[in-house]
């Protein structure tokens, strides 16, 4: 024992988080506590009782089922871990103790915290600093989330680094969780197996979980970090770099492939035709298309031709129409002037009339000068008047009436140009109509003519332009300046992983300390002439045992692995918090014998190293197995028991599924 103790740390004399008690209850009160569990610093058993051989029937006949693997769920729950397994479980509780939950004494770096916590997941819980007395009091400090939150942060706080060099992914809380609480679905079939079928979320399945690991522990210098970083973002950017040397490689065959199946298909043109042939007399690619560009070249001039010939057209008609519109716009103003002299003259005749009628019909007495109207001087000389116009109207009235004749004429003639000049108007705006259709069609024509005139010379160009700068030395100049960043790169590579491996191979003294405890801890358990090694950049086993024994050495080596760590935990340089759940590791195919060894070992590394100091861990263990007699008194926290309702863990069973996954 002494080659073992003389290497373990004594720096921390209390684990960094640790459980004092967990409470279990249905209703928020006192009288419905359904089960409290003490906890203490160091070794904690959690046996489940198999009732001896032909003392119980049916469920009461097995350990199973009593709830062990409940217990560690709820524990973890208490440690904010968002499984899957710990949601099942809060909902299938939910539905048994709608009001019910946990409350978790909990001891975090030095301080202790209550913290209560509901199975509903829309009931918030809380937390207050202290081992409170009475845990159904209303006075809080903070949500349970945000505890938890504080909580994850302040265990990865010593972790460093805090991002996997390679992948910047961060290290968090949850992946230390699935590390130090193994469940019985991983099998604690290898060291890294965490959290089986949930996984942690880790991008790299295989090489990240050591990484993680490391970091914790403090083994992951930074030099190492950044040599890793370097590496890493070296074998991108060689990546890279190859493929822009292939792309060089593959351009030029591949814009000729392009060039030539373009050219293919605007012609229309089987494959097995030739591109260029040196016979002058034989079929190629080339020799029909330039046969196709002289075609489209003609037709190109025809249109053309017809182009100008339908612009031309287009402009003397609408020369033309000015000339016509000027002409009708001129007679319409004579012939309104006409219209209106015609019209002045026979208005005025027939007004004169009009008075001189009116007066000579007057009847009655005139009210100015009361005297008949016949013998009213004013009437009298106003139709005096009328009378001497009139008659100058009548002398007049032959040359006024010639004057009208001539006016009637002039305005007939004048109308029957305006109609004639707007007949030609609209003939000549439906022929415009006419001709700029044709216009527009013959753009048209031209424009595709066009198109097809000039995508056969510009293939021809690009074909004749690769064939010219394809094996030039420009393009040869940039395939080899690729290839010599490519080889640059690879040269810088190689020397940070030689000089990684350098830095790797010059093992740290916080390796040497841990693989120490390794081999001092196999050489306890297996005294016959075993050893253990710790290698923590390997990727499946990194705490080997020198025995070959199958499985059940598999399963030592995990556990081994993991009290190594957790008794390392106690130096500043480690992050981890000293605390181990292990659900069942007996069950994992590990024999009685190796299994009570194991314990007894626990048992007495507390008697002889921690002897009247305080435990720097805790360490959770379930089982069915029955431990040691001499740790049944000192280490057992809880005895469940199937034979009765009391002896189970929530004091009575669930029925169907919900027993089955309560286990």
């Amino acid at each position: 024992m002494e080659q073992l103790t003389q290497h373990l740390p004594t720096d921390r004399s209390s684990p960094r988080l640790w459980f004092e008690r967990l409470v279990i209850f249905g209703e928020p009160d006192e009288a419905h506590v359904l089960r409290t569990i003490p906890f203490h610093r160091g070794l904690n058993l959690v046996w489940a009782k198999e009732p001896e051989v032909g003392r119980a029937k049916g469920t009461q006949a097995a350990g199973h089922g009593v709830g062990k693997t409940s217990l560690c769920l709820l524990l973890r729950f208490c440690l904010g871990e968002p499984s899957n397994a710990v949601a099942e479980l809060r909902d299938e509780l939910f539905g048994e103790f709608a009001q019910g939950g946990v409350i978790a004494v909990l001891h975090v770096d030095g301080q202790p915290f209550t913290l209560r916590r509901y199975f509903n997941p829309r009931k918030e819980g809380i937390a207050c600093a202290g081992a409170v007395a009475d845990m159904w009091g209303s006075g809080t400090e903070t949500s349970d989330r945000a505890f938890l939150k504080k909580l994850a942060d302040d265990m990865m706080r010593p972790v460093s680094p805090r991002n996997i060099p390679e992948t910047k992914q961060l290290i968090e809380w949850k992946h230390v969780l699935a590390w130090i609480s193994r469940d019985q679905g991983s099998r604690f079939k290898s060291f890294f197996a965490w959290r089986e079928g949930e996984g942690t979320q880790l991008q790299r399945s295989r090489q990240d979980p050591p990484i993680v690991m490391r970091a914790v522990l403090g083994l992951l210098e930074q030099g190492e970090s950044r040599l890793m970083t370097q590496i890493s973002g070296l074998e991108d950017d060689l990546e890279q770099a190859k493929k822009d040397t292939e792309t060089l490689l593959q351009e030029p065959m591949l814009i000729r492939h392009r060039i030539e199946s373009s050219l293919r298909d605007r012609g229309n043109l089987p494959n097995d035709l030739p591109i260029r042939i040196n016979d002058f007399f034989a079929d190629s690619v080339e020799l029909r298309i330039k046969a196709a560009n002289n075609e489209a070249a003609e037709r190109l001039a025809q249109w053309e031709k017809k182009q100008e010939e339908a612009d031309q057209a287009v402009a003397d008609l609408r020369a033309n129409l000015k000339l016509i519109q000027g002409e009708h716009d001129t007679a319409e103003a004579e012939f309104k002037q006409a219209d209106a002299a015609r019209r002045g003259d026979d208005e005025a005749f027939q007004t004169i009339g009009a008075q001189l009628l009116k007066l000579r019909q007057l009847t009655g007495h005139c009210e100015e000068g009361n005297l008949p109207f016949s013998q009213c001087q004013h009437v009298q000389d106003e139709i005096s008047k009328l009378e001497l116009a009139s008659l100058r109207d009548l002398r007049d009235r032959r040359s006024l009436q010639a004057a009208m004749a001539e006016s009637a004429r002039r305005a007939v003639r004048l109308l029957e140009r305006k109609n004639e000049l707007k007949s030609k108007i609209d003939a000549m705006s439906r022929q415009g109509k006419t001709l700029a259709d044709v216009q527009q069609k013959t753009r048209i024509g031209k424009r595709t003519a066009e198109l097809e005139a000039n995508k056969w010379p510009a293939l021809l160009d690009e074909l004749d332009r690769w064939e010219r700068t394809a094996g030039s030395s420009q393009a040869q100049a940039a395939i080899d300046a690729s290839r010599v960043k490519s080889a640059k790169i690879e040269q810088d590579m190689n020397r940070a992983r030689t000089q990684l491996t350098v830095l790797q191979q010059d093992r740290s003294e916080r390796e040497k300390a841990l693989a120490r405890i390794t081999d001092g801890l196999t050489r306890q358990l297996l005294p016959d002439g075993a050893f253990g090694v710790f290698d923590p950049r390997d990727e499946a086993r990194p705490f080997r045992l020198s025995m070959r024994g199958g499985e059940a050495y598999r399963v030592l080596e995990v556990l081994l692995g993991d009290v190594a760590c957790m008794l390392d935990s106690a130096r500043p340089e480690n992050a981890l918090p000293g605390l181990f759940i292990h659900d069942c590791p007996r069950e994992a195919d590990m024999s009685v014998g190796l299994y009570e060894n194991f314990l007894t070992l626990i048992g007495q590394l507390q008697k002889t190293q921690y002897a009247g100091l305080e435990l720097p861990f805790q360490y959770i263990v379930t089982t069915t197995t029955p431990p040691p007699t001499d740790l049944q008194d000192g280490t057992v926290c809880l005895t469940l028991d199937p034979s009765s309702d009391e002896g189970l863990l929530f004091g009575r069973r669930f029925v169907g599924e919900r027993q089955a996954v309560l286990g």
